[in-house]
């Protein structure tokens, strides 16, 4: 199933890179980025997003590469395979925004780390603390409105 889900998601993204790269630069795409986090590590992922990631996306938002930002977590709990734990949904202004590696968006990210973040070993540190927390990850293009 794990390989089905990647390779869904390996097309998914080869698709919407040759479609960002030849399509029409105006139309905002949404995405939806799924966290599941280990049992008792919820309380100190969330903390380490607000405290490096959160903010970046906030910077890349008020420079309009981002027009929307949803934060979500299940009400109830949810079992195995069906499980996830934070959901973050974030509309891209248009596909290269949200898909296109080393384009402007990259750019921007990489100078607002760079000036949010000066110890740039303490960010790379704490974001890898952050994922040594998760049992997966995953993100899927939900609209290409």
């Amino acid at each position: 199933m794990k390989s089905l889900v990647a390779s869904a998601l390996a097309f998914a993204t080869f698709t919407s890179v040759a479609a960002a790269q030849s399509g029409p630069r105006g139309e905002p795409i949404t995405t939806e980025h799924y966290y599941r986090i280990k049992w008792g590590s919820a309380g100190e992922f969330k903390r380490l997003y607000k405290l490096n990631h959160q903010p970046i996306l906030a910077e890349l938002q008020k420079q309009g590469f981002i027009t929307a930002i949803q934060t979500e977590e299940p009400f109830t709990h949810m079992a195995g395979n069906q499980r996830w734990d934070l959901r973050v949904t974030i509309t891209y202004r248009d596909p290269p925004a949200a898909v296109v590696v080393g384009g402007a968006f990259d750019k921007a990210s990489d100078a607002v780390k760079a000036r949010l973040y000066p110890d740039q070993k303490k960010l790379e540190a704490e974001e890898s603390k952050r994922f040594s927390l998760l049992e997966e990850h995953w993100d899927v293009i939900v609209a290409a409105n």
